[in-house]
């Protein structure tokens, strides 16, 4: 406390939203170290799952804070350009790197012909690991530059939402797999993280969730907020969690298809620019 004294109170609020990004941070980090243990189970407190287990969740955990370093940033008018570039480097470990190498090492330590499975696709591994990490790094940078001026819309899919989708869909394959992919499963995995890496750069829009005027509808987004934290942090229910995130993407991307010649029409001024 010391160290603050003599300093505005505003500047002891922006700590706030940076303590969050910092967690989220070593979160994506921890999840990267933890990949390549692939299936040595790990006991931490209570809780013992496998290291690829622990690395899914972990970025699910990194989810969570992001939206909550966002949301103290707003409410406490802590934003600063500090903390939008912290943000984003965060966000490329958390949601780039950690979902990348994730399926990387699960695939070669979960497929069913493994290790002649990946050996004889690494090609389309390395491919798919690849594309996904530079898209997430080009939605990043995209981000910060162009969507400055852009209210309630994302141009293409937020590195939040893709990463959840990677560690999710993970999660949901090795719980109905019982821990062991089938070569089609694996298969169908790059195929979704190189979709997911495609949408990320695509010039579709989704909506935010932002306040709406109907109140019942507002409700219905908090209690999604809410649900996801419980089971987010309990590690519990990733299908539930994976319904709630495919309910926003499917909405959202139909509704800002919806709206995309109004947008385009707000944003065109600063375009312009």
């Amino acid at each position: 406390m010391d160290c603050y004294i003599g300093l505005p109170m505003g500047k002891i609020l922006y700590a706030v939203p940076n303590f969050f990004t910092s967690l989220n941070f070593l979160m994506g980090t921890f999840s990267l170290v933890i990949s390549p243990m692939g299936t040595k189970r790990i006991q931490f407190l209570w809780i013992d799952k496998t290291a690829l287990e622990w690395a899914a969740w972990l970025i699910v955990y990194s989810v969570l804070l992001d939206k909550l370093d966002g949301f103290f940033a707003k409410r406490l008018k802590a934003s600063s350009a500090f903390g939008a570039e912290f943000d984003s480097l965060a966000d490329l470990v958390a949601f780039g790197l950690a979902p990348a190498m994730l399926l990387f090492h699960g695939l070669r330590c979960l497929t069913t012909a493994s290790p002649d499975w990946a050996r004889d696709n690494l090609p389309i591994q390395v491919v798919g690991l690849s594309f996904y990490v530079l898209c997430a790094a080009w939605r990043l940078a995209r981000y910060n530059v162009a969507q400055v001026g852009l209210k309630g819309y994302f141009v293409g899919m937020p590195s939040t939402l893709s990463g959840g989708w990677a560690a999710l869909s993970f999660l949901l394959a090795y719980k109905y797999f019982n821990g062991t992919f089938p070569a089609v499963v694996s298969s169908a995995l790059i195929g979704f993280q190189i979709l997911l890496a495609a949408l990320m750069i695509s010039g579709f829009y989704i909506s935010k969730l932002v306040s709406r005027k109907s109140k019942a509808l507002n409700w219905f987004q908090v209690s999604c907020v809410v649900v996801g934290y419980i089971f987010g942090l309990a590690m519990m229910f990733p299908e539930v969690l994976c319904g709630m995130i495919g309910i926003y993407t499917v909405v959202g991307f139909i509704y800002g298809l919806l709206k995309r010649g109004e947008i385009r029409q707000s944003i065109q001024p600063i375009e312009a620019e």
